[in-house]
């Protein structure tokens, strides 16, 4: 498949079959191959071998948290569970509200407008955001953070986080308490890198 976020449900890798999806979690260009379990090893060893030419090497959950953070796409249990709607989560472009019915349109109508919103976080003071540390304006707590990391294209740690609708405008200069110390930083636009 050439379209993003498209699927190819009996397609060939390496002579197995394989479902070829054009999705990923990074931000980046590529696949996801979906085989049978025991095809999996010969189908990772077949494509190693055919990327060496190109560079192609293994990297690990580190390396994929920090790009799917750069691309500012949210993860179950951190930026979206059941509690934040898709709205809040800044996945309203997936929710047709003007559609006649979908399931939880009632739950999202009952919830009425969101208070909070997904935001990205440049901090412009030395540390790393991780989840759930609190965000204040002053003394007044305006929200906390989702997901944190140093980034290493940008040279400087960035986080997502979920702050009160008021507080949500880039620009605005706000602190992140990590372990008992408020640190600057500065609400900039999502995402933090675009292909």
């Amino acid at each position: 498949p050439e379209k993003y976020y498209t699927f190819v449900e009996k397609g060939m890798v390496a002579d197995l079959a394989c479902i070829v999806s054009r999705t990923g979690y990074t931000g980046e260009d590529g696949f996801e191959f979906y085989c049978n379990p025991g095809d999996a090893p010969r189908l990772w060893d077949t494509l190693l071998e055919a990327g060496n030419e190109f560079g192609l090497i293994p990297c690990g959950l580190g390396a994929r948290d920090t790009l799917r953070l750069e691309a500012a796409m949210p993860l179950y249990g951190h930026e979206m569970n059941e509690e934040i709607t898709p709205i809040e989560a800044g996945l309203s472009i997936f929710v047709k509200m003007n559609k006649t019915d979908f399931y939880g349109k009632e739950a999202l109508i009952a919830k009425g407008i969101p208070n909070k919103k997904r935001v990205g976080l440049k901090m412009t003071g030395r540390g790393i955001a991780r989840e759930q540390f609190p965000i204040f304006v002053g003394d007044k707590e305006i929200g906390y953070t989702t997901s944190g990391t140093h980034c290493p294209y940008l040279g400087y740690a960035i986080a997502m986080a979920r702050v009160e609708v008021q507080f949500s405008e880039v620009g605005i200069e706000i602190e992140v308490d990590i372990r008992g110390r408020k640190i600057s930083a500065q609400v900039i636009s999502l995402p933090f890198y675009k292909k």
